[in-house]
């Protein structure tokens, strides 16, 4: 039986996480609730803390998304059969794995479906005058302030979250302009360093370790040195938290007023912590890595956006024999993109992309798109 202390002590946020094992429910939350905004809590291991306290019935799934502002439009795990389903309601979510795979490959309906589910549940909390949401543009509006979104950073070619949270901000802007409230401003973060190619499959510390030199590059003390910015950070899942956690601390190290993070799917940490390739699996739920009818679909939609995960698919060694039928079935202004989108990712270096690479020069050189020498025709140049 665990004592419970009637008056417990002030948490002391200077211990490891793991000093507070033997103390009891109350005072576990205790904890958490005092540490959830600190900055100082993220390098000292809060989020696996947080999964713990979820796990355990200490705190609940909302607020372990919480986490250092956090906050998702919907909350999924996978059960014993391999099936994802809501967490709230129970329900079986294949169909949003399966929309949730499409996009991660460059779906752009799929893309735009996951953006309504955020669009929306900003709106209803916009539109509540004692939401915390409400609360943060009305306080940015009578002090002048500023709010700015970032997103995972990009080298060249978007990711899905990238294009997701474009899409999120044509709409909330003009939501936002309706209640004569403050704008937000997109802030693209860079990545000098190609992405890690297997990041979806890599454990909690193995993410940790790529972040400090693959990822993107967070704007530093000088971003707000000349007006008070609050930062808002989106992401298409979260998973271990890696990613965002890093996004927060760093950002309010170096003077952002207030943080919050955004995401379209949080995954159950019972799972995810326990086995970051759960996010694998969502990503292949329904795009299996095979140039099938469901990518040739997507890729061939008008408004279609090249994205990196696209052009791993396309142009994978794996994949070199399929591709010749595979083209006939792309628009050849769409196999442009692609193909434009790859070189500007260098993939002409990577030695197993070489010969799909030559493969689409080749069928573009054909269709007149690219010139004798496979560089894109200049309309604009021509006489």
């Amino acid at each position: 039986m665990t004592l419970t202390i009637a008056t417990p002590e002030p948490p002391r946020l200077d211990d490891s996480w793991e000093q507070h094992g033997a103390l009891a429910d109350d005072q576990l939350r205790a904890v958490f609730l005092a540490a959830k905004q600190d900055a100082d809590a993220v390098s000292r291991g809060f989020r696996t803390f947080a999964a713990a306290l979820k796990t355990r019935g200490i705190v609940g799934m909302d607020e372990y998304v919480a986490v250092f502002g956090g906050r998702a439009a919907v909350h999924l795990t996978q059960s014993t059969d391999g099936r994802f389903t809501d967490m709230a309601s129970g329900a079986d979510a294949t169909e949003l794995a399966r929309r949730y795979s499409r996009a991660k490959h460059g779906s752009i309906e799929d893309i735009r479906h996951l953006a309504g589910r955020i669009v929306s549940m900003l709106e209803h909390a916009l539109r509540d005058p004692d939401s915390d949401w409400r609360r943060l543009f009305e306080h940015a509006r009578a002090r002048s302030e500023s709010v700015a979104m970032m997103t995972t950073g990009w080298r060249n070619v978007p990711s899905t979250a990238n294009v997701l949270y474009a899409i999120v901000l044509e709409h909330l802007n003009v939501f936002l302009a309706g209640l004569d409230l403050p704008t937000i401003v997109e802030v693209k973060l860079p990545r000098i360093a190609p992405p890690c190619e297997n990041y979806a499959s890599l454990s909690t510390e193995e993410r940790q370790r790529i972040s400090l030199t693959q990822d993107h590059v967070i704007p530093g003390p000088d971003f707000y040195r000349w007006s008070a910015v609050h930062v808002i950070f989106g992401d298409d899942v979260l998973v271990t938290g890696s990613t965002a956690d890093k996004v927060f601390e760093a950002s309010m190290r170096n003077g952002a007023r207030s943080f919050r993070s955004l995401y379209a799917i949080a995954l159950d940490p019972g799972v995810a912590l326990r086995d970051p390739s759960i996010e694998e699996r969502l990503n292949l739920a329904e795009v299996s890595g095979a140039l099938d009818e469901v990518v040739a679909a997507f890729l061939a939609h008008p408004g279609n956006v090249p994205i990196l995960r696209a052009l791993r698919l396309v142009f994978a060694a794996a994949n070199r024999p399929a591709l010749p039928a595979f083209v006939q079935r792309l628009p050849p202004a769409n196999l442009l993109a692609l193909y434009v989108s790859a070189l500007g990712n260098e993939f002409q270096r990577e030695v197993s992309c070489a010969a799909s690479l030559s493969l689409v020069q080749r069928h573009l050189v054909a269709h007149g798109l690219l010139d004798a020498q496979g560089l894109p025709r200049r309309p604009w140049a021509e006489r």
